[in-house]
């Protein structure tokens, strides 16, 4: 026969259990929001990283930056990151010298008095294979770096700057929410959850939607302006 102590012991067991199973699941979902928090962090490193690099090289290609000349290409090599791969992430590197323009000549017509600096890391990058011999119009920034000189690479390299806008703004909205964990707070949750989110979604969506529609914009300027 059970006594009164037993059926007192019972519910207050049950009160415990409860108590530890809500302490573990408060401690996942800290640790849930913070893993979200930290993807939020990344995406804003990155999406700094993506608008400052591509806002450089634009300024660069526009001719805005830098100094004009010409590159005397050496030989071009084609890179894929996958063996056998064809079709994506292909990256050229091109090995030659640089010949700055004359004073005062914004042309690549009687390039320089010298032959500049030589390349040997092929820190040149262009999105063509060029045959060995092909002077290419270029603009340098540091004497380390060439970039093809015209609109149609600066078009290419706003396109990067707009497309960081968009990692911007998810960036922003998974370092205030904790959105991005896996089995974490759904986008649902998160998005009724943003803090000052009268102001900030439509601010987010802005943003998104800017960095979208001028990188679409941008890449059909690059192809067919």
């Amino acid at each position: 026969m059970r006594s009164a102590t037993d059926h007192r012991g019972l519910p207050a067991s049950l009160g415990a259990l409860r108590r530890g199973l809500a302490a573990v699941t408060s401690r996942r979902n800290a640790a849930r929001y913070a893993l979200g928090r930290a993807v939020g962090l990344v995406l804003l490193v990155l999406g700094v990283m993506v608008g400052v690099i591509s806002a450089k090289e634009a300024a660069l290609a526009a001719g805005v930056t830098g100094a004009h000349g010409t590159y005397a290409v050496e030989e071009c090599h084609e890179r894929y990151p996958a063996a056998g791969s064809r079709h994506a992430g292909r990256t050229i590197s091109c090995t030659g010298a640089f010949h700055p323009a004359r004073n005062g000549d914004s042309g690549d017509r009687g390039t320089a008095s010298g032959t500049g600096g030589v390349n040997p890391f092929g820190t040149f990058h262009p999105d063509a294979v060029y045959p060995p011999g092909t002077r290419v119009p270029v603009q340098t920034g540091d004497g380390a770096t060439y970039v093809a000189a015209g609109w149609k690479h600066a078009w290419g390299n706003l396109a990067g700057v707009a497309v960081a806008l968009p990692m911007l703004a998810a960036g922003v909205f998974c370092l205030l929410t904790g959105f991005g964990a896996r089995w974490g707070r759904s986008f649902a949750d998160s998005w009724d959850g943003l803090p000052g989110g009268f102001v900030l979604r439509p601010l987010l969506l802005s943003v998104a939607g800017m960095g979208i529609l001028g990188a679409a914009v941008f890449l059909f300027l690059q192809h067919y302006g």
